[in-house]
């Protein structure tokens, strides 16, 4: 009898196990669905480098190492990113390779119509002049 006992405790704990796991995988669309809904705030600033264009009045920038691009709110150190910028004499909506400390975040769209991801630069470190992003 016991050699029975085992297996029927070795079947249910396979099914136990297999169960679990069954729980924790994901479908796609059932995984997407749960991405947080908010960016994590990094603690303090991060080094970012990237491509960063202005076309009006609205400044966008494109990570060199990830490719996420991202509108750059109008706050922080974005001023002084900007008169670099338009001082360098490139064309409207030109990229150049720029490194900033900043961080993203969930603001106000431009265009009134609800939120999106923005870069906050807290502070502009340099322009690369004649680099480019892979």
């Amino acid at each position: 009898m016991k050699p029975l006992m085992n297996l029927f405790f070795l079947i249910a704990m396979c099914g136990f196990v297999g169960l679990a796991a069954c729980k924790k995988g994901k479908e796609p669309e059932t995984a997407a669905d749960e991405r947080p809904q908010r960016p994590p705030s990094p603690s303090g600033t991060m080094s970012l480098r990237g491509t960063y264009s202005q076309s009006g009045a609205i400044g966008t920038f494109r990570d060199c190492t990830t490719g996420e691009q991202w509108t750059v709110a109008h706050e922080g150190d974005n001023l002084a990113l900007e008169e670099v910028y338009l001082a360098s004499g490139v064309p409207s909506g030109s990229p150049l390779v720029v490194t900033v400390e900043g961080g993203i975040d969930y603001r106000p769209r431009f265009d009134g119509a609800g939120r999106e991801i923005m870069l906050i630069v807290a502070r502009f470190v340099r322009l690369g002049p004649g680099e480019t992003c892979p």
